[in-house]
């Protein structure tokens, strides 16, 4: 049975590739202390709440994965594992215990190759890489239009290309993906 969907926390330490070796753990949906992650994946956007929540607060995971009931929350199954590359969790539509290597088939067949594609961006135009630049600086919109004799529009354009191609939702996470591909430094 294939899980209806996904979250994966990429830890920051850890790199992603087709060949990536899966070693897997229980997880109880608590993050070790001294993980950090550098991207959150999920594999539709209905999830990006339940993402959130679990980064929030361990209090509001278990809340709203409903912990306190056998994991089982409005007739859905949670299955979480810590693997080398960080913490996956997989939601069934069904009571469904997945075995490991169910969950290891499933991790490198579905959820790395989209983590894999998200990583493969295309090269922005040096015009949209200084917009995007002055936007994590805390310029606005306004600001960097007459500095760049550009419209309101014609800014709002290049961030939306940038966004688009770093799979970001808003210029906060914008910034924070273009941290990561050392759009910024």
């Amino acid at each position: 049975m294939l899980p209806s969907g996904w979250i994966f926390y990429q830890s920051k330490h850890c790199g992603l590739s087709q060949h990536t070796s899966c070693e897997m753990n229980p997880w109880d949906l608590k993050f070790d202390s001294r993980f950090e992650y550098s991207n959150i994946y999920v594999s539709a956007p209905a999830l990006r709440q339940s993402a959130c929540i679990i980064v929030a607060s361990e209090k509001s995971a278990a809340f709203h994965f409903g912990l306190a009931n056998d994991k089982q929350i409005q007739g859905l199954r949670v299955y979480s594992a810590q693997v080398s590359q960080g913490y996956l969790i997989l939601i069934f539509n069904q009571i469904h215990c997945p075995n490991f290597d169910e969950v290891k088939h499933y991790f490198h067949d579905m959820v790395l190759p989209f983590i894999l594609q998200q990583g493969q961006t295309e090269e922005l135009n040096d015009r949209t890489k200084t917009i995007v630049k002055l936007t994590a600086l805390g310029f606005t919109t306004k600001e960097i239009a007459n500095a760049l004799f550009l419209s309101d529009r014609g800014v709002d354009y290049h961030l939306d290309i940038a966004k688009k191609t770093l799979g970001a939702s808003n210029r906060s996470a914008l910034v924070f993906l273009a941290m990561q591909q050392g759009w910024l430094a």
